[in-house]
C-alpha cells in the first residue's frame, strides 16, 4: 500500500486517538497529505508530534538509502518531504467550530479527496450542544453531517470518497421510536447506549443519502463497523455499561483493525464506483431494517440541514 495514495488531500476526524489516529498514520504511510481534526488541543498536538516523527524518521531511512545521510526533512513544515500532517482543532458538537473549520479547509484545499467522519463521543447523562442538541447526537451526526455538506464542492473537486464509521451498535438504534426531533433534542432520551446507538444509525442513513443524491456528482459514500476495538470511547459510558464490558476488554481488537477497515475503503481505486455501502470491518454487511428505510433517511437528511441551518 506504500505510495498508493500519494498526493491525495485526506481529512479525518477524531484523529487523536482510536481508530481515527491509526487511519491517519496509515493514510500517512499510503503517501497522502492528511489534515487531522481534534477537539483537545493538548492530545491533538501531542498526536501531531507524534504522527510527525515517526513520518519524518521514515522519510530518513528512505532518504539516506536514496541520497546520504544528510537528507532529513524540516519537522517545523508539514509539506516537507516525509510530512504530510497537520492539525485542525475543533467540537463537532458546535455548529459554529464545524463551520470555522470547513472555512478553513477550503482555503487551504482546492480539492479534498478523502473525508473520513471518524469522530465520536458517548455520554453518561443527558447533556446539550450549544444549539439545544443531545451531545451524542450533535457531534456524532450534525457535526459530521455540517462538515461533509460545507465541503461538498471541495470533494466534487477531488476524488470525493466519504467514509463514515458507524457501528454493529446501529443496530439497536431506533430513530422511530418518537419524533426526530425529541431524539435530536434528548427529549427521548433513554441512556447513553441508545443514544450512541440511534447516532450510528444515523451515520449509516446519512450515508445512503448521501450516496443516492451526490452520486452524480462523482462523490462516494460508504459506512463501516471498525470491529469492537479497544478505544478510548469505553471509558466514557456510564458506570454500568462499563462495568459490564470490563471484562471483554481484553478481547478487544487492536485501533489498527479499524484503520485497515477504513482504508481498505479508499486505497483501491478500482472501488472508486462502491457506494451506499456498509461494512462490518472489511466485509460488506446488510445493516439493520431502520437503516435501509429510505423515508427515514431522506427526513433525516431534510430535518438535519434545518437543524444546522444549511
Amino acid at each position: 500500500m506504500s505510495g498508493s495514495l500519494r498526493g491525495q488531500v485526506a481529512v479525518v476526524t477524531g484523529a487523536n486517538s482510536g481508530v481515527g489516529r491509526s487511519t491517519a498514520e496509515m493514510l500517512l504511510k499510503a503517501g497522502a497529505r492528511v489534515t487531522m481534526v481534534c477537539r483537545s488541543p493538548e492530545r491533538g498536538e501531542r498526536a501531531l508530534a507524534e504522527l510527525r516523527a515517526s513520518t519524518a524518521a521514515g522519510g530518513r531511512r528512505g532518504a539516506r538509502s536514496r541520497a546520504g545521510a544528510d537528507e532529513v526533512p524540516d519537522l517545523r513544515s508539514s509539506n516537507s518531504a516525509g510530512v504530510q500532517v497537520e492539525l485542525e482543532l475543533a467540537d463537532l458538537s458546535r455548529q459554529e467550530d464545524v463551520r470555522d473549520l470547513a472555512a478553513r479547509l477550503a482555503a487551504r484545499h482546492p480539492a479534498i479527496d478523502i473525508l473520513v467522519n471518524n469522530a465520536g463521543v458517548t455520554r453518561p447523562r443527558c447533556v446539550h450542544s450549544p444549539e439545544g442538541f443531545e451531545l451524542t447526537f450533535a457531534t456524532n451526526h450534525l457535526g459530521h453531517f455540517l462538515l461533509t455538506r460545507l465541503l461538498r464542492e471541495r470533494l466534487e473537486a477531488g476524488r470525493g470518497r466519504i467514509v463514515n464509521v458507524s457501528s454493529r451498535g446501529h443496530q439497536s438504534g431506533d430513530l422511530r421510536r418518537a419524533a426526530l426531533e425529541d431524539i435530536a433534542r434528548g427529549r427521548a432520551w433513554e441512556g447513553a447506549l441508545q443514544a450512541y446507538a440511534d447516532s450510528k444509525l444515523a451515520n449509516v442513513l446519512f450515508t445512503c443519502e448521501t450516496a443516492r443524491r451526490w452520486g452524480s456528482r462523482g462523490i462516494t459514500a460508504n459506512a463501516v463497523h471498525p470491529g469492537v476495538l479497544a478505544t478510548e470511547i469505553w471509558k466514557k459510558t456510564s458506570l454500568a455499561p462499563r462495568l459490564l464490558l470490563l471484562p471483554f476488554t481484553w478481547f478487544m481488537a487492536s485501533p489498527d483493525v479499524g484503520g485497515k477497515a477504513v482504508i481498505n475503503l479508499v486505497a483501491d481505486p478500482a472501488g472508486d464506483d462502491v457506494t451506499g455501502r456498509y461494512f462490518h470491518v472489511q466485509r460488506e454487511k446488510t445493516p439493520s431494517a431502520q437503516a435501509r428505510d429510505e423515508a427515514l433517511a431522506l427526513e433525516l437528511w431534510e430535518r438535519s440541514v434545518e437543524w444546522t441551518r444549511g
